[in-house]
């Protein structure tokens, strides 16, 4: 269906079809709207989002809650093997869309979704920020 609870479904269902086979837990990035060359690459970019931030959009934080509790729910955990923990967090972007198209892109980021922040000066040294 082409409204929130389809959207829900469709991100839902992903998880469920990758039955933890994505190296568990794991984080969920997903893009509602764009193409399907944008809406993937949204999807990737809200990988990048810390765990802890809350969506600035009401209705988007809204759903990544959801979907973090409904994903918890389904007893695949860590590896597939059952558990409490399939997801470690939900980030939820949108793009602007064409009326004939509804694309929901989902990526699936391993839980060590490693990144770090650096400050490099011009004589070469390196601060790390986080």
């Amino acid at each position: 269906d082409r409204d929130l609870d389809g959207i829900r479904r469709c991100i839902l269902d992903a998880v469920a079809q990758a039955q933890g086979k994505g190296c568990a837990p794991g984080i969920i990035g997903a893009c509602i709207g764009g193409d399907r060359g944008s809406s993937f690459v949204e999807s990737k970019r809200q990988l990048l989002r810390r765990l802890d931030d809350t969506n600035p959009v009401p209705e988007l934080a809204t759903m990544e809650q959801e979907l973090y509790e409904q994903a918890n729910q389904l007893g695949i955990g860590p590896m597939g093997f059952g558990g409490k923990t399939t997801v470690l967090g939900v980030k939820v972007g949108y793009l602007g869309r064409l009326p004939a198209s509804y694309f929901v892109s989902v990526s699936y980021m391993c839980w060590a979704n490693r990144r770090a922040t650096a400050r490099i000066d011009p004589q070469g040294g390196i601060t790390w920020l986080a």
